[in-house]
């Protein structure tokens, strides 16, 4: 569909400037590892992905519905697995909607395409790493499940 490009320049210690396309970020590694902290790290940015990747979905299709969205947010938390490579263990992602006129069975459908179709990130991380989910809107949760991309095409 469309090409990314990315270069990363080495800033020195563990740093790295990358430029991906037109933005320039800073990733490094924390000082217990002999980074200095200039960024968040790689692993860091992709949870942040997951995070961007599926909450531009949630808030896309909410706008589709046509409904008043005071706020959308997602949260992530992972651990990571003991030696190399370090990889993600489940990450726990939860989709924090408020709306007045919303109703669980659409904010849950957002999301549930998010987690099963539409977002790339996730299906890239899903397989190495499970992700389970949770659904809140207007501050009670409504749902909880798995992102599952196995009935999509590759």
């Amino acid at each position: 569909m469309g090409q990314i490009q990315c270069q990363t320049k080495w800033v020195g210690g563990l740093g790295f400037e990358a430029q991906v396309n037109d933005h320039k970020f800073f990733m490094d590694a924390k000082p217990e590892v002999g980074g200095k902290n200039l960024g968040p790290t790689p692993k860091e940015f992709l949870l942040a992905s997951i995070c961007g990747c599926s909450g531009m979905d949630v808030a896309s299709i909410l706008g589709k519905m046509r409904l008043n969205i005071v706020s959308c947010q997602v949260n992530a938390q992972t651990e990571t697995t003991a030696g190399y490579p370090a990889i993600f263990t489940t990450v726990h992602l939860q989709f924090v909607v408020e709306s007045p006129d919303a109703k669980s069975e659409q904010v849950i459908k957002a999301a549930t395409l998010s987690m099963t179709k539409y977002c790339g990130v996730s299906a890239m991380v899903v397989k190495a790493s499970p992700i389970r989910y949770d659904v809140v809107l207007n501050g009670t949760t409504v749902f909880s499940g798995d992102a599952d991309f196995t009935g999509t095409a590759e």
